[in-house]
C-alpha cells in the first residue's frame, strides 16, 4: 500500500494530421483496339500496322500506413527507465516496453515471463535461516533494515513474530522468488532480453545517485542472473515480503551499456532519447515540444499474432484538456490520453459522449476520499463535544447514514463513480462483498442512532447535546484555496447540519513541516490525532490497505510517521489485518481480508466516501481502448489498440 503523504506516508497527494486511408486502386484499361483490320479499296495495299508492345500495368499506390495520434497536454523530459519518471511518459513506455510485468484489474499479469512466483508453483519460498548478533535483517514491526539485537522482531515463516533477546543464533524467515523469462523476447536490435540484462537494471536502481527508491534494493540480499533466462530475488531475513512476485527488474541492454556507469548512463543521449526496447513499437523520431513518432517494431515478440494493430503512433503535446477534447471530435487525435487530467471535464465528456462526436472512458481509480473520525484524540486535544464522542461506535455510524455520499459523487465527479462500503473498491477480487456491514443514506436511522447514544436537541436549535455538551465538531481538511475541497467540506456540512451535528472547518496548508496537514506526530493536526473529523485521500495498492489501521499504526511518540490517524485499536480487526499482510497463499489472504473488512465496517472508525475516477477520451473509430484502475497507463495494452 502506498499512502498519500510526502516523506513517509507518500502525499496523493507537433502539427501532426490523421493519415488518409489508402487510395483507390486504379486498374488500366485498354482501348478499343487500334491495329484492327480496315478493308483496303480495290486495287490499293496498306502497310501493315505499326506493332504496339504490351501494355504495362500501373502498380497500385501502397496504403498509407495506419497511424493512431494520442494528444497530451505534457512532454517527458527523458524516456530513460530510471529518468524522468512522470504520467507524461507512461503511454510511450508501454509503447517501447511491454511489461515485463502488468497490472491489470487488481492482479499481476506476466508478459515477457513465462509465469509469475507464486508459492503454489513453487517459484516463490519462504525458508527459515539463522542470524546472529550483528546480522543485518528487516525488523518485523518497523520495517527497518537493522542489526540483530536486543529487542529487534523477527518474522517468522508461520507468520508469528519473536523479539530477540540475549546473544544466541536465532531463527528468522527468507524470501526469494525466481522468475524466468519467455524465450523468444528481443530487443528490437535484435539482441536477446536476458537475465543479466535485469540484473544490469537492478544494479543501475540501486545506485546511490540514480533516482530510484531504494526501500526495495536495501532489503534485498541478492538479485542474480541464475542462466540466460533466469533470475532469481533474495530478500534479506526478515522481510515477509507480500509483493515477492514483483521483485524482477525491468531490463536494460547490457550489450549496449555494459561499462557505461548509472551516473553516466542518467546523461547518456542512447538512453535517455533514443532508449531500446522490446515492446510493440521502436522510437523513430522525437521533436521536441511538439511529437515523438513511434514505428512498428519487426522483432516484437508477438508480431506473430498480428500485433501491433497499427502501425504508427504519434503522441502529440502542449495541448490543453479541451483543446484535445476539439481535435477528437475533429478527427487529429485519436485519443487523448489519461496522462492529461479529464476528470474535471466528466461533464462535458459525457455530454459530448452522448452526442456521439467522441467515446469518454472512466475507470475508478485507486485513491480514495474517506471521513475519519477522531475516536482517540492526542491527550492534550480540547473538543467542544468532548473527547469520548467518538468513542461510541453508535455516534459513528449514525453520522455515517447521514451522509449522502451518491450526493457527493454526482455533484463533485459527475455521478461517476459507486459508493463504496470499505477500504477496497467494489472491483476489487479480496472485497468481501457479503462480509461488510453497509450505510445506505438514511437519515431517519442516523438520527435514531445518536439518540440511542444520549444525543439530543433538547432546546430545538438544530444542535444535538449531551451532557451539556454541543455536538459541534472541528473538521481538518485542505487545502482552503482547493474549490474541490471547499464544495465537499460545504456538502457534508449541509448534510450533517439536518441530523444535529454542526461542522466548524478548520483548513491547513498540504505539506508535512511543522503543522502542515500532513505534518507527522505531534505537531499536524491528522497524524498528531487534533481534529474531530477529517476528510483527505489515501492511494490504496493491489492489497487492500488494512495496515492503516492497525493498532501498531497508531502515531505516537514511539511511532511518530504513524498512519491510524483516528486512533483506532481493535484486537480482532489486529488479528485479521497481520494474518493477511503475513499469508501468501491466495485461499487465506482472502479469508483474513475479509473478516478485517467485517470487523471494519462493524466498528467504522473511517467512512469512504468515494473512490476517486480514471477518465480518457477516445474518437469512435478507435477500438481496444480500456482504462484499467490499477494499470500504469491507459495505454497498458497499446498494442491491441487498432482503428475501424
Amino acid at each position: 500500500m502506498r499512502a498519500l503523504r510526502p516523506a513517509a506516508i507518500g502525499l496523493l497527494l507537433l502539427a501532426a494530421c490523421v493519415s488518409p486511408g489508402p487510395l483507390p486502386t486504379l486498374v488500366p484499361t485498354l482501348g478499343p483496339d487500334e491495329t484492327a483490320a480496315i478493308t483496303p479499296a480495290p486495287g490499293e495495299t496498306r502497310p501493315p500496322p505499326a506493332t504496339r508492345a504490351p501494355a504495362t500495368p500501373t502498380p497500385s499506390p501502397t496504403p498509407a500506413p495506419v497511424t493512431l495520434i494520442v494528444c497530451q497536454t505534457d512532454e517527458p523530459l527523458s524516456l530513460y527507465l530510471y529518468g524522468d519518471d512522470v504520467a507524461a511518459r507512461a503511454g510511450i513506455m508501454e509503447a517501447l516496453y511491454d511489461g515485463p510485468i502488468d497490472v491489470v484489474a487488481y492482479e499481476l499479469r506476466p508478459v515477457i515471463l513465462e509465469d509469475l512466483p507464486t508459492v503454489e508453483n513453487g517459484g516463490l519460498t519462504l525458508t527459515t535461516v539463522t542470524v546472529e548478533p550483528g546480522d543485518r535483517v528487516v525488523d518485523a514491526v518497523t520495517l527497518q533494515v537493522v542489526q540483530v539485537g536486543e529487542g529487534v522482531r523477527l518474522a517468522q515463516a508461520d507468520g508469528s513474530v519473536i523479539t530477540y533477546t540475549g546473544s544466541a543464533p536465532a531463527p528468522v524467515v527468507q524470501v526469494s522468488a525466481e522468475f524466468r523469462l519467455r524465450p523468444g523476447v528481443l530487443w528490437s536490435d535484435n539482441q536477446q532480453v536476458t537475465a543479466a540484462d535485469s540484473r544490469f537494471s537492478f544494479e543501475a536502481a540501486a545506485y546511490y545517485d540514480t533516482p530510484a527508491s531504494k526501500f526495495i534494493t536495501d532489503r534485498t540480499q541478492a538479485y542474480e542472473a541464475v542462466d540466460t533466462l533466469t533470475a532469481r530475488w533474495t530478500g534479506l531475513p526478515g522481510w515477509r515480503d507480500r509483493d515477492a512476485a514483483r521483485r524482477f527488474w525491468s531490463p536494460l541492454p547490457r550489450h549496449l551499456f555494459e561499462g557505461v556507469s548509472p551516473s553516466e548512463l542518467r546523461q547518456n543521449v542512447d538512453a535517455n532519447e533514443r532508449p531500446l526496447g522490446w515492446g510493440p513499437f521502436v522510437l523513430q523520431e522525437w521533436r521536441k515540444g511538439e511529437a515523438l513518432t513511434l514505428v512498428r517494431n519487426p522483432n516484437y515478440f508477438r508480431a506473430a499474432e498480428g500485433l501491433p494493430r497499427v502501425d504508427r503512433v504519434v503522441f502529440r503535446f502542449g495541448l490543453a484538456p479541451e483543446q484535445i477534447l476539439a481535435e477528437v471530435e475533429a478527427g487529429g487525435c485519436h485519443l487523448g490520453s489519461q496522462a492529461t487530467d479529464f476528470t474535471g471535464l466528466a461533464s462535458q465528456l459525457l455530454e459530448r459522449g452522448a452526442a456521439g462526436a467522441l467515446a469518454p472512458v472512466f475507470a475508478p481509480d485507486t485513491a480514495f476520499e474517506h471521513l475519519d473520525f477522531g475516536i482517540a484524540p492526542a491527550p492534550d486535544y480540547r473538543r467542544p463535544a468532548g473527547l469520548g464522542v467518538f468513542a461510541d461506535a453508535r455516534v459513528r455510524q449514525g453520522l455515517a447514514y447521514c451522509v449522502d455520499r451518491q450526493a457527493l459523487i454526482d455533484e463533485l465527479q459527475a455521478g461517476v463513480g459507486a459508493v463504496p462500503d470499505a477500504y477496497v473498491p467494489p472491483g476489487h477480487p479480496l472485497f468481501a462483498a457479503d462480509q461488510v456491514t453497509r450505510y445506505p443514506f438514511d437519515q431517519a436511522r442516523g438520527r435514531q442512532l445518536l439518540a440511542e447514544a444520549g444525543w439530543n436537541d433538547a432546546d430545538g436549535d438544530g444542535v444535538r447535546e449531551k451532557d451539556g455538551d454541543r455536538l459541534v465538531l472541528d473538521y481538518v481538511s485542505g487545502p482552503e484555496d482547493s474549490a474541490y475541497r471547499q464544495r465537499l467540506a460545504g456538502l457534508l456540512q449541509t448534510q450533517l447540519r439536518a441530523c444535529g451535528a454542526e461542522l466548524r472547518l478548520r483548513w491547513f496548508a498540504v505539506d508535512d513541516r511543522g503543522q502542515g496537514l500532513y505534518a507527522p506526530w505531534p505537531g499536524g493536526p491528522l497524524f498528531g490525532r487534533r481534529f474531530d473529523l477529517a476528510v483527505f485521500p489515501w492511494r490504496a495498492g493491489l492489497e487492500p490497505p488494512c495496515e492503516l489501521y492497525l493498532t501498531s499504526a497508531i502515531p505516537d511518540d514511539l511511532n511518530p510517521a504513524g498512519a491510524n490517524n483516528p486512533g483506532y485499536s481493535s484486537p480482532a480487526f489486529d488479528a485479521a489485518c497481520q494474518r493477511a499482510l503475513t499469508r501468501f497463499d491466495l485461499a487465506g489472504r482472502r479469508a483474513a481480508h475479509a473478516e478485517a473488512q467485517a470487523v471494519f465496517t462493524r466498528d467504522l472508525p473511517s467512512l469512504p466516501l468515494f473512490f476517486r475516477f480514471k477518465a480518457g477520451v477516445a474518437h469512435p473509430d478507435v477500438s481496444g481502448y480500456a482504462l484499467d484502475a490499477t494499470a500504469r497507463s491507459d495505454l497498458w495494452n497499446i498494442e491491441m489498440l487498432g482503428i475501424r
